[in-house]
């Protein structure tokens, strides 16, 4: 039995749109899930959806600004329409910020929130009664290596606080959607994506020195010294949705290339 043929099984991933939640979508593709792919932007949501496409699955575009309850609900509406089930839901939009709390505004601290923690909030609850139906489902969340207890980084209060938020609704659903649905976090380190890009240079102009010096100063601080790929946490999503972790539930998986750690 291949614990990795994902046939006839329909995911949706927010965010997918480029990084990592299009690497997401690229993998389970590969595996044969048919995917709906939501992004804010609908010309990268598109390109997500021709490559998936290409490899032989079905997927849609589903663009919507999910920090908004409304545009969830279309999502759902529309991806019941056209495939009648769901699956997999992986909950991976987000946004960075690097700015101390001092500097912060109340749009700063809602705009994290909602868009990573309300989104995440609203669309298991949507999720969940279709999988609870079909008696089985798989949720994966996004939390990051910064929601653990003293690995949290200065001057991204709002981002940890969103990160903390959704490890704790990931505790909560898995106990209330068992038996049928599983739902875990994944908590990735620094992934090579445009946001993670926008970050150091955003950190460079704050302390005054170019972007790429603040790149390698991050490089340098993983125990196994390379970025790590989209596809990287693409694998681990797989491998949460697979036969293989059908006892792994309420967890939150950090894959973050060894951090935290301290520069050598």
């Amino acid at each position: 039995m291949n614990d990795f043929d994902f046939s006839g099984k329909v995911a949706l991933v927010t965010g997918a749109g480029r990084g990592i939640g299009k690497g997401i979508a690229l993998r389970l593709a590969s595996y044969g899930a048919d995917i709906v792919v939501n992004d804010l932007n609908a010309e990268s949501a598109q390109k997500t959806v021709e490559e998936v496409k290409k490899l032989g699955r079905k997927s849609i575009a589903l663009p919507a600004d999910i920090s908004k309850t409304s545009e969830i609900d279309r999502i759902f509406e529309a991806l019941m329409d056209k495939f009648g089930r769901l699956d997999i839901l992986v909950n991976n939009a987000g946004i960075s910020m690097y700015r101390p709390i001092l500097e912060c505004s109340e749009e700063d601290y809602d705009r994290h929130l909602n868009i990573m923690t309300k989104a995440t909030f609203w669309c298991m609850k949507r999720a969940a009664p279709i999988m609870m139906k079909q008696k089985w489902g798989r949720i994966v969340n996004l939390g990051s290596y910064v929601a653990q207890m003293n690995c949290t980084t200065k001057n991204f209060g709002p981002y940890c606080a969103a990160k903390f938020g959704i490890v704790g609704l990931t505790q909560v659903a898995a106990q209330e959607f068992a038996p049928y649905i599983l739902v875990n976090a994944i908590g990735p380190g620094d992934v090579a994506t445009e946001m993670m890009e926008a970050e150091w240079v955003q950190e460079g102009e704050k302390r005054g020195v170019p972007a790429a010096d603040v790149k390698e100063l991050y490089r340098k601080r993983l125990i196994l010294e390379r970025f790590e790929m989209p596809d990287d946490i693409a694998k681990v999503v797989a491998f949460l949705c697979s036969p293989l972790a059908d006892q792994v539930t309420g967890a939150h998986i950090i894959t973050s290339g060894g951090l935290p750690y301290t520069v050598k």
